[in-house]
């Protein structure tokens, strides 16, 4: 099974489940590990974010992740929308962008620059910042995923992305606990999601079946 598409419904699942032991007290969207949000890539998500707004303030950004390729979080922006459920974002990113890979293939073009869905409202946008050699398991692609309303000015942020993705490689390289991450085959995932589970709720939250 494909990698993003695995994260996606067990997540989804993870979601559903948790919704229901907790309904009413909006505490799935609300709380998020501080795993996701305090570290060094969370610094640099919230250089992008604060120097488009510097540059241009136009338009709203929901939010900022950078994730590998099969939709694991590395990092979520400090400011990101509460009301977003970043596991569905980072899994549709991670599934956008492989679906373009897949275009790539059939079309036989050059590589990837970006990928990008337009909605009425909003935008969903994925570019490749370059990928991660890791020990033993090859190269991981770095992907930033980027949700928008029509507002904001994505030439403006495709050369934040490109001018801080350099710095993002190499935190990532430096930090053992993220390319741990990275390495994980699908069946640590759920693992993986549990202790992140466990961080948000204290242990309040029986084992998912």
């Amino acid at each position: 099974m494909d990698s993003a598409i695995f994260f996606f419904k067990y997540t989804s699942h993870y979601l559903i489940s948790t919704k229901l032991q907790f309904k009413g007290k909006n505490m799935t969207l609300t709380h998020i590990p501080k795993v996701l949000y305090q570290n060094k890539i969370t610094e640099v998500l919230d250089d992008i974010r604060y120097n488009y707004g510097k540059l241009t303030r136009k338009g709203y950004i929901y939010g900022l992740i950078a994730i590998d390729q099969d939709a694991k979080i590395i990092a979520i922006d400090s400011r990101f929308d509460r009301k977003l459920n970043y596991w569905d974002l980072s899994s549709i990113g991670a599934a956008l962008y492989g679906v373009a890979r897949q275009g790539q293939d059939f079309f036989e073009t050059e590589s990837l620059e970006r990928a990008t869905i337009i909605y009425s409202d909003m935008r969903l946008f994925v570019k490749s910042i370059g990928n991660i050699e890791l020990q033993k398991k090859g190269k991981r692609d770095i992907l930033i995923v980027l949700l928008t309303d029509n507002e904001v000015n994505l030439g403006v942020m495709i050369l934040q992305m490109s001018k801080f993705a350099q710095t993002i490689k190499e935190e990532i390289e430096k930090n053992e606990h993220m390319k741990n991450v990275l390495k994980m085959p699908e069946k640590d995932i759920k693992e993986h999601i549990k202790e992140l589970k466990k961080q948000i709720f204290k242990d309040k939250i029986g084992t998912i079946s």
